[in-house]
């Protein structure tokens, strides 16, 4: 499973969407969307934002800036 059907399954059983975890880690959805693609890779402090971010929302302790960070790149 992907890093972004894991998150997405995760924060939909919290009744949350990655507009929410957008807002939380203050990133706009377009970039998000482009980490979780392969297409833009996030900063140190962006992957951190939105590790914590996820955990908060979801609940869990699971989310790791390193899964924002190594997403398979698209074209790669």
């Amino acid at each position: 499973m992907t890093l972004r059907q894991q998150l997405k399954d995760d924060l939909t059983s919290q009744r949350y969407t990655f507009r929410h975890l957008c807002s939380e880690a203050q990133v706009s959805t377009a970039y998000l969307s482009r980490i979780l693609h392969g297409a833009a890779s996030p900063s140190v402090h962006i992957a951190t934002s939105l590790a914590l971010a996820a955990n908060r929302l979801t609940g869990l302790d699971t989310y790791t800036p390193d899964q924002f960070l190594t997403i398979e790149r698209l074209n790669s």
